[in-house]
């Protein structure tokens, strides 16, 4: 394992119109051992399309990222919208062969206020993933009322079968990456399958700074989150989402595969 993938997301984004079809033109560009596709809420009604486009390319899509808004779906209570979207994403990631899937259990402005509906539906999106091949993982994604170590916690009392994957980034808002190695919350790590190493900087909790950054570009440890990992035997995958364009939509590929080549090294130092 330990293979390190990059997002579309890094490359393909709002600025640029979220064009897949750039995917053909930028990818083998990219010195990486697969992709983690984004999926985007304006793509729906082209699933089939877009697995037309993307599988004729002969890329591997090992891993697949859900749309955001599902989880904020899932807070408004608005679960049959929720469910179809979300097999819709996971139908796509089965054609593309992908075999992990990172969701956004909570979301946006709405983030964690209503939680327990969150994790009620959990359980059934857990099914759909199943049901075509995927291991669905809710990252820890920022949350208003509460952190996302805390919360996995509290899903693990209603689904103990669930799964997670780990955002440095996003543990860096909460200043959790020390605090995710630390005694109490090790027993996380049987249930954690997935990574993204991304930088940040910024304070704790500080709202104006929530860039995913490149890596060398903020304030993570990633010596102390690598050392971490052999601690725990970690021996999932990594994915590298750094937003990777100009503010005009232009892809800088260098920074991305500087980024990718950073993990390597990491990797090969302490894993």
């Amino acid at each position: 394992m330990h293979r390190v993938f990059a997002s579309t997301g890094a490359f393909i984004g709002r600025p640029n119109g979220r064009d897949f079809h750039r995917i053909a033109e930028l990818a083998p560009k990219i010195c990486c051992d697969g992709f983690e596709l984004m999926f985007y809420e304006d793509w729906y009604g082209r699933e089939g399309e877009i697995c037309r486009f993307l599988g004729s390319l002969g890329l591997d899509f090992p891993t697949f990222h859900c749309e955001k808004k599902i989880g904020e779906l899932l807070a408004q209570e608005r679960f049959d919208e929720a469910f179809e979207k979300f097999e819709s994403n996971c139908l796509v990631a089965k054609e593309l062969g992908s075999k992990l899937m990172v969701l956004h259990l909570w979301n946006g402005i709405i983030s964690d206020s209503n939680i327990e509906a969150n994790f009620s539906a959990y359980p059934k999106l857990s099914g759909i993933a199943k049901r075509c091949g995927l291991t669905l993982t809710a990252e820890n994604v920022i949350a208003h009322s509460s952190s996302p170590i805390l919360l996995w916690k509290r899903l693990l009392k209603t689904s103990p079968d669930a799964s997670f994957t780990y955002d440095t980034k996003m543990a860096q808002f909460d200043l959790e990456n020390e605090k995710a190695f630390s005694k109490e919350n090790l027993g996380l790590w049987s249930s954690i399958k997935h990574m993204h190493i991304n930088d940040r900087s910024g304070g704790y909790r500080d709202w104006s700074s929530i860039r995913t950054l490149n890596i060398g570009c903020g304030d993570v440890n990633f010596r102390l989150i690598f050392s971490g990992l052999k601690k725990v035997g970690y021996r999932g995958d990594f994915t590298v989402e750094a937003n990777s364009f100009t503010p005009e939509g232009v892809p800088d590929l260098a920074a991305l595969n500087r980024s990718v080549a950073k993990v390597r090294e990491l990797r090969d130092k302490y894993l």
